[in-house]
């Protein structure tokens, strides 16, 4: 009997061997994990706190680590190749960011204003940019003589300030488009248009890029987005001791005094630095042209008609004046990547949208 019993522990060992076994193998999937068992709740994986490494985190983190140095940029081209090959694709499921560029409005009227001298061709704007109104004046014809333009100045002086200021007044308030840029008469080329901020130094691939929304939203733009020279503070009219090498930072508290009528101890609390890219090539809106009177046009064209400074020095003074003319502050330097996104569209991985180094304002 004793050994009957044992016989039957044996075989229910084995039993219960073999139930463990076929358990096992049942909860083992395919990949090796373990199935959920039937009745008995196990608690899912917790994906909470899971993060992944993303290429644009990682974009994100080097425009936060970069510091530009204005001192040292780089040349223009090699600036806007190194801008197309890191351009961030537009995302086809709408803008989530202000990097993609949107399409410049196409029902806008728009004017290209310059000034030339006789011996200057000026076609390839008619030719290149037939979409644009223009207004060329020649600026050194004899007293009676015609202009193959049919727009001329009284006189040749201070540079593209004469010929700008001239149409403004002749066409205040009723004939301005939309919107107008006012340009220099070369069009492309180093080192002639060496200012022209735009592939090739082209004004014709600059008024291509060129966002009109961005110019009807602020109301003016420089043209120019490299910061040198210009910025951080090329006039300084209280230097001391003066520079006699920059005779227009000498005079230039003087001129802002009379043209904006203002007595010399309120300019030295006004404008302490004077800055922003050269090189008075820029685009205005018409609201913008109309938030000062025609007056105070024809005042600043009639001082510099009879100022008796020289014609470079007083175009010069000019150019680092016509921002703060149409509004800006004395100080108006915005980041070179940021000004060629949201001024041309050329935007990168490394375009970020920071402020304007802020002076004090004037006008």
């Amino acid at each position: 009997m004793a050994r009957h019993w044992m016989r039957v522990g044996s075989i229910a060992a084995v039993l219960v061997v073999c139930l463990l076994v076929l358990a096992s193998i049942n909860l083992l999937r395919p990949d090796g994990t373990i199935s959920k068992p039937f009745g008995v709740a196990v608690p899912e994986e917790s994906h909470e706190h899971e993060q992944t490494n993303r290429p644009q985190d990682k974009q994100q983190d080097e425009a936060q680590q970069e510091t530009p140095a204005t001192d040292k940029l780089p040349n223009l081209d090699q600036l806007l190749d190194e801008q197309t090959k890191t351009s961030t694709p537009e995302s086809t499921a709408g803008p989530t960011s202000g990097l993609a560029a949107e399409a410049s409005p196409t029902t806008l009227s728009k004017a290209i204003v310059m000034g030339k001298l006789t011996r200057e061709e000026t076609d390839w704007v008619g030719e290149a940019l037939p979409e644009w109104q223009n207004a060329i004046y020649v600026v050194d014809l004899p007293t009676n003589a015609t202009s193959p333009t049919g727009l001329r100045t009284k006189i040749n002086k201070s540079k593209e300030a004469m010929p700008y200021l001239t149409y403004i007044i002749d066409n205040y308030p009723a004939n301005f488009p939309d919107l107008m840029v006012f340009l220099h008469s070369h069009r492309k080329g180093y080192p002639q248009a060496w200012h022209n901020d735009a592939k090739d130094y082209d004004a014709v691939n600059m008024l291509h890029d060129l966002r009109l929304d961005t110019v009807m939203e602020r109301g003016y733009v420089n043209l120019r987005c490299v910061e040198n020279p210009g910025c951080p503070d090329e006039i300084r009219p209280w230097r001391d001791p003066p520079n006699p090498e920059k005779l227009p930072e000498q005079i230039y508290p003087y001129v802002y005094a009379d043209f904006f009528n203002l007595p010399l101890s309120e300019v030295r609390k006004q404008v302490e630095v004077v800055a922003t890219p050269c090189c008075a090539q820029f685009a205005v809106s018409r609201a913008q042209i109309l938030k000062r009177p025609k007056e105070e046009y024809e005042r600043y064209r009639t001082y510099l008609e009879e100022t008796t400074y020289d014609d470079d020095t007083i175009g010069r003074v000019l150019e680092y004046m016509w921002h703060i003319i149409f509004g800006r502050e004395a100080v108006h330097c915005e980041r070179a990547s940021t000004c060629h996104c949201e001024v041309f569209g050329r935007c990168s991985s490394r375009s970020s949208n920071h402020g304007l180094r802020k002076g004090s304002g004037g006008g």
